[in-house]
Formats: C-alpha cells, structure tokens, sequence
C-alpha cells in the first residue's frame, strides 16, 4: 500500500511538472528538422552571425537554439532587430560545457520581458560569443510542396545570415510566448468560386490560430457550419493563408460567421455576405505592395462583372499591418499602424480584465495612423491597445497590442529619453498646410511642426474623391513644399505626415484641391448659363433705363 508521504509527494509531482513545463511560455514555432543532415559552424571565428526569421505572432519572450561547447563555460550575447532595423532586445547568457551530440543540444534564452513584434516582418537575431569552442547547429531550410498545398514564406523557416551572406539553411531555432489576452485579428477576407455547389473562404490572422465557419441562405439563419480544425496553423499577411471550403446551393446570398481562436483561447469573429454562383468573378483581396516612397498601395484589381449574381463591391475590410507602440511614458501611450486602403481610426485602452479606461479617435480616411492617449494611464502598469479602422464600404477591422507604461523613475536614473528637435520660432503657431492649383498641377505648402523639423523628412499622400491613393511622395526634413502633378481632372484631398523614425503623423488637418487642365475658353463655358442670365439682365435694366428716358422727353405740340 502507497504510504502518505510518498503519494503527496507523487501530486507535487503532477501539478509541478506542467508548471516547470510553461516555464518558459508556449513553444508556438520550431525549426528542428530530422530529415535533412544537421551541421553546425564555429560562432567565434564565423564573421557576424544572424538568424531571421518571422515571428507569425504578436509577442515574443524567447527563443531556442541549438549549441554544443566542448571547451570551458563562456558568455553568448543575443540582439534582437525588427524590421525597421531598430533593436529592439538584447540578452546575456553563460553557457557551460555542453558534450558535442548529434544535432546539438536546445538551450533556451528567456528575453528580459515579453516584447511586442510584427508578424508579416523580418527580424534579425544576432548571435555573439568569443568562445573558441562554441559551435551553432543549422540544417538546410528547403521545403518541399506537395501539388495542391499553398505557397509559404522562405522565411517561414528561417534563413541564416552569416558575415553578411544569406546562406540556403536556417540555424535551428524556436519561438516563444508568454500568455497574453490579445484577440487575434482577422484581415484579407476574400470569396473564391469553386463550382457551382462550393465556394472557398481565404484570410490571414496576425498570429496562429484555429477557425470555422457558420453560414446559411441570408434571413435562414446559420444552418451549416464547420469544426475547429483542431491546430493552431499559420497564415500571417504575406506569409501564408488561412482557407476554408464550404457547400452550396448555386446562385444564392449567403450569410457568414467566421470565427478565429489563438491557444490561450482569446477568440474573434467577423461578418458578412458572399454570392454562389459559377458566374460571379472571384473577390479575393489584392495583397499590398510597396510603392518606392515606402507607401502602402493596393493593386487595382476587375470589379465584378454586372450581373444578378455580382457582389457589392468593396466588401473587404482593411488589412491592418505594422501595429506598434510608437512611444510610451508613465502615463501616455502612443500607438502607430497601417492600412492597405484609406480608413478612419479608433483607439480602445483597456486593462487586461477589458475594463475600458479610455478612447480616440480620428475620422480621416488615410493609409497611415497615428492616435495618442496622454495623462490617464498608471505608471508601471500592463493595458492593451485596440484599434479598429473602417473603409469607406463600412467594413472595419479590429487588432489588439499590449504594453506596459513606464515607472514613474525621474529621467535622470533611467537614461535620457529621446528628444525632439527644437521648433524654429514660426513653429509655435499650429501647422497649416495650403494649396494652390494651377494649371495641370498644384503646390503643398505647410509650417514646422510644433515638435519641430522630424528626423525623416515628410510624406505627402494625395487621394481622390474615392479615397484611393493616388501619389504618395518623400520630402526631405527642411523643405515645406512641394508640386504635385501628373493627376487627371478631379477633385482631391492631401494629407502631409512628419516622419519620425517610421512613425507618420499628420502636421494638420487634410487639405482639398482641385485640378482641371482644360483650355481657359472650356472652362468659361462651364459658366454660360450664367452669362445668359447676367447678359439678360443686363438687357432688361438697359431697356428700362431707355424707357424712362423717352418717357421724360417734352411732347411735341402740333
């Protein structure tokens, strides 16, 4: 018979293992393949070492790495870049002696806090150490397709860099989490035709998720719907996409509820419509490209054909992208992100209970966003930021980002914060941006910023009455104007942002204008029916002053 200690002992086994387990956070990605040959190289003596990769997910708390050290113990150093070339972690480790095995052994490097980090873009980890013994382990990073499976980022898997060359194999490595109650966002939903009796759903999520779908013939409610797949897969904006099949009737509207879940259980859903039917011309989202000025610009794509069977147009809500935490303070925060399409913005600060503390807001319809929360928050306390933008359709997306306020230490024991430029004395006056168009183009103009000259210049987007971006152009920091032509005849709306290390913000409210580049005579025949009238009412004041005046003439006696 089991004795009294020994089976406490055992259930302070069982509820300590799974707790030593979540040690480190949640293992949400790894590149450990056993199907290729694992090698390894000297870090010491390799040059500069990096890793990129893509962390598919909102946060990072740490990550694993597979060493071996046959010589003494040493110091490792990790620096932690993002996207935009900032670093952004750093972290110290000792590494004691560690027996050469094959493929290495894991060694975990917890970061000194839970950071924030962006999907969809490419961070560097580098790896440091003068240790002469110290050996990194990597394996070839090809992945093979099957026929039908959909294409991933190359960087999925990672990809190593070493002494400035991009090598075709990724160090082993792993991610990691820490538990968070952000909800996952969804973006790009598009409807693809099948057949007649399927349809297929696609969509991104801002970090792994499972999914399904409810849907049913609109005003029938939902009377068909598909499981939770049952694992967490990737399909971050461009990296992959999430998809699902779904049966139909043909040439009906159908209603939708698709909903979303990471694995700490935080869940999202979103609505809409969609058509069956072979006719009707695929709506899947153009995916955004860079435009050389570094713009988020959507590529045009064919509308939907007019027929019973076409879809409203523009039934897709932005993409949300780059969300970050532009500055933060004891008692403000500041949070930036992009759209692929113009969109207004909203800002929701809550406790991680999702008790609100406050909100902001802003109506303009612009790719770049820029909202502040100033003098309401805790000092050294945990909040999540949740944004939401909506298109000129009304279809709106929503993402989360937590963050911490700073202690409220002077300055002077933590290090100096960042300080801006000092304004020019015509900069204490608010900013105001004016045009003036001319013939077949037009001119911007604006003051300094009250902050200011900003460190990377300004950026001027130019949108037509349909909200699409029609120009966007670069100015270097000190000039405060610029020429804007090529655009057709048309009226449209100008916003100047001031650049600040990635971070736009608008000097002022947006400004119109218009362009018309007909021949002076065209344009005078805009105003005829005007003309006619003034040119009839002149008439009829000549004539009455005429008659008056031969009514006062004497009257010839005969």
């Amino acid at each position: 018979m089991m004795t009294r200690p020994f089976l406490i002992i055992l259930v302070f086994l069982f509820f300590l293992l799974p707790l030593s387990a979540l040690g480190h956070g949640v293992n949400y990605l790894e590149f450990n393949p056993d199907y290729f040959r694992t090698r390894s190289l000297n870090v010491s003596t390799s040059g500069a070492v990096y890793e990129i990769f893509l962390p598919v997910n909102e946060f990072l708390s740490g990550f694993d790495l597979w060493f071996d050290n046959s010589g003494s113990a040493g110091l490792a150093s990790f620096e932690l870049w993002n996207g935009n070339g900032q670093l952004i972690a750093t972290k110290g480790l000792t590494i004691s002696h560690i027996d050469p095995i094959s493929g290495g052994q894991r060694t975990h490097i917890d970061l000194n806090s839970q950071i924030s980090v962006v999907a969809g873009n490419k961070h560097r980890l580098k790896i440091s150490s003068t240790m002469p013994e110290l050996q990194i382990y990597y394996s070839d990073r090809i992945k093979f397709l099957g026929h039908n499976e959909p294409h991933l980022s190359d960087y999925l898997n990672g990809a190593a860099e070493v002494n400035g060359e991009e090598k075709e194999f990724s160090f082993k490595y792993a991610l990691y989490e820490t538990v968070e109650s952000s909800a996952p966002s969804i973006s790009n939903i598009g409807w693809t035709v099948i057949s007649p009796e399927q349809m297929r759903i696609d969509f991104n999520a801002n970090e792994p998720i499972d999914y399904r779908i409810e849907y049913g013939i609109s005003g029938q409610g939902y009377g068909q719907s598909t499981n939770f797949i049952g694992e967490y897969r990737f399909c971050v904006q461009g990296t992959a996409l999430c998809s699902i099949l779904v049966s139909v009737f043909p040439d009906f509207e159908y209603q939708y509820t698709l909903t979303v879940k990471d694995s700490w259980g935080n869940q999202s859903q979103t609505v809409g419509t969609f058509e069956s039917g072979q006719g009707q011309t695929s709506t899947s989202t153009p995916t955004p490209t860079l435009s050389p000025t570094g713009s988020v610009v959507s590529t045009p794509t064919e509308s939907p054909s007019a027929s019973p069977t076409s879809l409203v147009q523009d039934e897709v809500p932005p993409a949300i992208s780059n969300l970050r935490i532009a500055e933060v303070s004891p008692s403000s925060v500041e949070i930036a992100w992009t759209t692929n399409e113009a969109a207004n913005s909203h800002l929701l600060i809550s406790t991680p209970f999702l008790i609100t503390i406050t909100d902001s807001s802003d109506p303009t319809l612009e790719l770049e966003h820029f909202l502040k929360v100033g003098n309401v928050l805790g000092p050294n306390t945990n909040y999540i930021a949740t944004i939401t933008s909506m298109d000129l359709g009304s279809n709106s997306s929503r993402a989360s980002i937590s963050f911490k306020t700073l202690s409220s230490i002077p300055s002077s024991l933590t290090g100096s914060p960042k300080s801006p430029t000092q304004p020019s004395p015509q900069s204490q006056e608010q900013s105001k941006i004016t045009t003036e168009s001319g013939s077949g183009s037009s001119a911007v103009s604006w003051s300094v910023p009250q902050e200011g000259e900003p460190s990377g210049g300004y950026r001027i987007d130019v949108f037509d009455k349909e909200g699409n971006l029609m120009k966007s152009i670069l100015i270097p920091s000190g000039t405060l104007s610029s020429e804007i032509s090529g655009l057709e005849d048309g009226d449209y709306t100008v916003i100047v942002y001031s650049n600040e290390d990635g971070v736009f913000e608008k000097v002022d409210q947006p400004a119109q204008f218009n362009v018309d580049t007909r021949p002076f005579f065209k344009k005078i025949l805009d105003f005829w029916p005007y003309l006619l009238i003034a040119v009839a009412f002149g008439g009829v004041l000549l004539w009455l002053k005429n008659r008056k005046k031969t009514s006062q003439l004497p009257q010839q006696v005969i």
